[in-house]
């Protein structure tokens, strides 16, 4: 999960039968999004969920210059700040008429109570990473990896990022 890759929005959006989903990786689906709306309505389907990774670019979104944006301290512009799923909702009702609401993931998972998978996964896993700190280890770290707990370089971790796959993309689309 890094700033131009949807991971969090693909796999939510899978797991929570979102009918699109919007990526960065994925630049072609997003001028379908309107005529997938208009095409749930004809079906007679009056709601749709749409998943949008805070890291994706629009041009017919794009109110504002990034030099408009606040910035972190490594000189990123927030993307939290940019605010793409109220852009994307006035583009949807200025352009369909339709009635749209956005909520903010981040907000509904700072209240969100974690499962037991979640619970055991972050303790294994804080674990791990509170042993290399007693055994005098840096630049590694715990993870998950085929259901167990590994220790690698944080160095690869970092070393490239790993975009969504278009298959996770396609399988999303099942629910559409």
């Amino acid at each position: 999960m890094r700033r131009g890759s949807g991971w969090g929005a693909g796999s939510g959006g899978l797991g929570g039968g979102a009918d699109w989903v919007l990526l960065p990786e994925l630049p072609g689906p997003r001028a379908g999004a309107v005529e997938h709306l208009h095409r749930r309505r004809r079906e007679g389907r009056f709601f749709s969920i749409i998943v949008v990774a805070e890291g994706i670019k629009m041009a017919e979104l794009q109110g504002s210059d990034a030099a408009d944006h606040k910035t972190d301290a490594f000189g990123h512009v927030q993307l939290s700040r940019i605010g793409v799923g109220d852009s994307l909702s006035r583009h949807i009702e200025g352009v369909t008429g339709f009635e749209t609401r956005v909520t903010v993931l981040g907000h509904l998972q700072r209240g969100g109570t974690p499962s037991s998978v979640d619970r055991i996964w972050a303790t294994r896993l804080g674990a791990a990473a509170t042993d290399l700190l007693a055994e005098g280890k840096s630049g590694l770290i715990p993870v998950r990896r085929n259901g167990d707990v590994v220790v690698i370089p944080l160095k690869d971790v970092v070393a490239e990022q790993r975009r969504v796959p278009a298959e996770l993309y396609e399988l999303a689309k099942v629910f559409g």
